[in-house]
């Protein structure tokens, strides 16, 4: 029985690890805020169920987009994008405003946390600082994101676009 206490031990702490770096669930409170958030200003383009508008309005539902990177959907409603988009086999051409100039970074990040646990969607939360890190990293950028530049998004090399 004791020599099996260290791997006991060992297999204990490897969990408690474990858990110590997975994405923590957003609160009640933070998908309740995102939910308000986003049926004030999201909804009539993305639709209360996420699914979007075809073809003009793309899904939200398990997208890549919000299911990748935190910074990369953060620089999406930062600086808006243009079309066209192809999501999920389908053509999408429209343009998204940026909400930078409209949004605090709290109300971004909890619409993002909302929309990232919602429709079919299983990420974690964003904090108001990844928000606020894009915004200061992209703050030169005037253009919407492309598809293409979206595609390629590589966390320490998305290049600012003039």
């Amino acid at each position: 029985m004791t020599k099996f206490l260290p791997l006991f031990a060992a297999l204990l702490a490897f969990c408690a690890n474990a858990r110590a770096q997975a994405p923590a669930a957003a609160t009640e409170e933070q998908l309740a805020d995102g939910k308000k958030n986003y049926m004030t200003i999201c909804f009539a383009c993305h639709q209360p169920t996420g699914l979007g508008l075809f073809p003009v309005f793309p899904p939200l539902a398990k997208s890549p987009y919000v299911n990748g990177s935190p910074e990369r959907l953060a620089a999406i409603v930062l600086k808006g994008n243009i079309g066209p988009f192809t999501v999920d086999n389908k053509p999408y051409n429209n343009v998204m405003p940026g909400q930078e100039l409209i949004l605090t970074d709290d109300k971004i990040a909890s619409v993002i946390t909302f929309v990232r646990a919602s429709f079919g969607n299983t990420s974690g939360p964003v904090t108001p600082d990844v928000v606020a890190a894009a915004r200061k990293k992209y703050a030169d950028r005037k253009a919407p994101w492309t598809q293409p530049e979206l595609d390629a998004w590589k966390e320490e090399a998305a290049a600012p676009a003039k």
